[in-house]
């Protein structure tokens, strides 16, 4: 009687489930769809410059903020999973004012609330012009980049104007 362990027999017979087959795969012949199209250069260039200057506009607001508020470079605002490319103009600046407003908690008792809310104000228009002046030096992408800190200030713009309207109510 022959040992199973050590037969020389392919283990495919078993069960027929590791049989190789008896014909070549076939090849598919149905068609793949066409390539997409390329995006033209630009986009690319948009997309990078827009996350660029949003990255831009939140350090200088965030250093004029500790300027402002008195703090030193070792009171940092923890950053969190941020998508500058992707988010939103108003999300963008929904977390700038978050991180302005973990800032401005280090330094409320002191200051109290309407010299804060001054200091935050003054320290997001300041570290805007900053980074608008730095952004209009690039030739290559300037105006668009500066677009970018103006479309910040206008949603900013249009947030107080909201809240003004809600407190004259």
């Amino acid at each position: 009687m022959s040992d199973p362990l050590r037969s020389a027999v392919p283990v495919s017979a078993s069960g027929g489930f590791a049989d190789r087959p008896k014909e070549p795969p076939r090849r598919r012949t149905a068609e793949l769809p066409p390539p997409a199209k390329p995006r033209p250069h630009d986009e690319v260039v948009l997309a990078a410059m827009t996350g660029r200057a949003r990255r831009l506009l939140r350090e200088c607001v965030l250093t004029r903020t500790r300027q402002r508020l008195g703090l030193g470079d070792g009171d940092v605002v923890h950053v969190f999973a941020e998508d500058f490319d992707a988010e939103s103009v108003d999300d963008f600046l929904g977390r700038l004012l978050s991180a302005q407003n973990q800032l401005g908690a280090l330094r409320a008792r002191a200051l109290g609330p309407a010299p804060l809310r001054q200091a935050l104000d003054g320290a997001l228009r300041d570290g805007a012009t900053e980074a608008a002046e730095m952004l209009a030096a690039d030739v290559a992408t300037g105006g668009a980049a500066v677009a970018v800190v103006a479309e910040v200030l206008e949603a900013y713009a249009r947030r107080l104007a909201a809240l003004v309207g809600l407190r004259a109510t």
